[in-house]
């Protein structure tokens, strides 16, 4: 599952982008069709939710997803659980129940990588990944379970291909049930009528370039059917067929995001699409619409982006977003702010780590502020890191003491907020992703209290 996360942003191939670019909405297309078709920047804000997986039921809209653990990005992708949510209307989204791994042969471990959700003979699937070691599945009377372990074991062990078997996708046509799994290759085979084992041995499904040569791809397929062609979607990356088993011609850049699914919705086609709501390792969920050139091609809207590029808002309009008070101070959430009360000088808190924000993309950061203190000031430093080969091996903590502090004045003992907004041109050097940001809300005071009511990072 999540070597996408690390492939997908670090760009596919050189190839699949000069060879792939944003276009306009063809006249196969009308451009009402894209500005009427509904879009959500993350349908679950602030929650964790990653790796989403439709199903349609009814005129309602299901999705099961896996959920981070938590935003204080402790690495290697630890999901505790997976979460089914539901929708009627596209825009507002609610929780169901939780699916969790100790109810699995997984047993209580934050493994609860992505997966995929299917209904046969009035019974409702769940395909999940133990992280990237093996495939399992999980069976319930109702899209809402209660959900039950099909086999108390892997459906697909480790071993089973040459590939680690994880990430599974099924795909129905003709009452075959289809399952794609693994990654760098993807491998298709026959769901036996039980659902608990294969009739078919796995098959290697060859991608390839319009010169006929191999592709590796990213973990979690998605596929598609549409007008004939199959479409076989990875992150930001797809390519398309005339056969189910391939071979399937790369065909470039999909939209920009993580893990797909995809979905029919009053006859207009959607994807669900992993994004970075807070961080890397504290992830949301997107739903944009999908539109076809005339030759069957997916459009790239000039508009599209991966949320929340190219800078990232900080809002307060659920929690605190991962803020923690560091020293002098404390960090409470209420009302749409975060505030503390100072108790020493120099009070730092800070943001979420793993921000992942591209720096390039950024050009500066706006506060809006209440300082009721007599501070003068507030700093601001940025914690960045260069993309290196090992950079998602690297978990260390940061020292603020090292960082640079830029300093913004601001007013004292304010009656109500007021904006600021710095240059990040400001600090000395930036490297390629901001990955945390510090903040001394009010310096040098030693007693009073701060309220921010939003950063944006843009």
């Amino acid at each position: 599952m999540k070597t996408t996360v690390f492939l997908f942003l670090c760009g596919v191939s050189s190839f699949v982008f000069a060879q792939q670019k944003n276009l306009g909405l063809d006249d196969y297309t009308s451009k009402d069709l894209y500005k009427k078709a509904i879009k959500v920047d993350v349908i679950a804000p602030e929650h964790g939710m990653a790796d989403p997986h439709a199903w349609v039921q009814n005129d309602t809209v299901f999705a099961i997803c896996g959920h981070d653990e938590s935003w204080e990005g402790k690495g290697s992708f630890r999901m505790d659980r997976w979460e089914v949510w539901y929708s009627t209307d596209l825009k507002n989204w609610n929780y169901s129940r939780s699916l969790d791994p100790k109810d699995t042969y997984i047993g209580n471990q934050p493994n609860c990588w992505a997966g995929d959700i299917t209904e046969r003979d009035g019974k409702y699937y769940w395909f999940f990944s133990n992280r990237n070691i093996d495939t399992g599945v999980m069976v319930a009377d109702e899209i809402t379970g209660e959900y039950k372990d099909l086999l108390g074991k892997p459906l697909l062990p480790k071993g089973i291909v040459p590939v680690h078997p994880y990430d599974p996708e099924i795909f129905v046509e003709d009452d075959v049930y289809t399952i794609c799994f693994g990654v760098n290759t993807y491998y298709m085979a026959t769901l036996a009528k039980d659902m608990k084992s294969l009739t078919t041995k796995p098959k290697a499904i060859l991608v390839q370039d319009k010169e006929g040569n191999k592709v590796n791809t990213d973990d979690k397929s998605t596929l598609f059917k549409r007008n004939g062609w199959y479409y076989l979607v990875y992150g930001s990356t797809y390519a398309m067929s005339k056969n189910l088993y391939g071979p399937y011609e790369l065909k470039g850049a999909f939209l920009k995001g993580g893990h797909t699914s995809f979905f029919d919705w009053h006859g207009q086609k959607y994807v669900l699409q992993e994004n970075h709501d807070i961080s890397a390792f504290y992830r949301g969920a997107s739903l944009k619409p999908v539109f076809f050139n005339q030759d069957g091609t997916i459009v790239i809207p000039k508009e599209d982006g991966m949320y929340p590029a190219p800078g990232r808002p900080f809002k307060f309009i659920n929690s605190t977003m991962g803020w923690h008070a560091r020293s002098g101070t404390d960090v409470l959430f209420k009302d749409g702010v975060i505030t503390g009360t100072i108790t020493d000088k120099n009070a730092i808190i800070t943001s979420a780590p793993w921000l992942y924000t591209e720096s390039k993309l950024c050009s500066k950061i706006t506060f809006k502020i209440k300082n009721s203190s007599v501070a003068k000031s507030i700093k601001v430093a940025l914690y960045s890191r260069g993309y290196s080969g090992n950079f998602w091996a690297i978990n260390e903590p940061v020292d603020w003491n090292e960082q640079e502090w830029i300093s913004i004045p601001i007013s004292a003992n304010d009656k109500g907020f007021k904006t600021y907004t710095m240059d990040l041109s400001q600090f000395s050097h930036i490297k390629e992703r901001i990955m945390q940001v510090g903040i001394q809300p009010a310096s040098k005071a030693s007693s009073g209290s701060w309220q921010i009511d939003e950063i944006i990072i843009e």
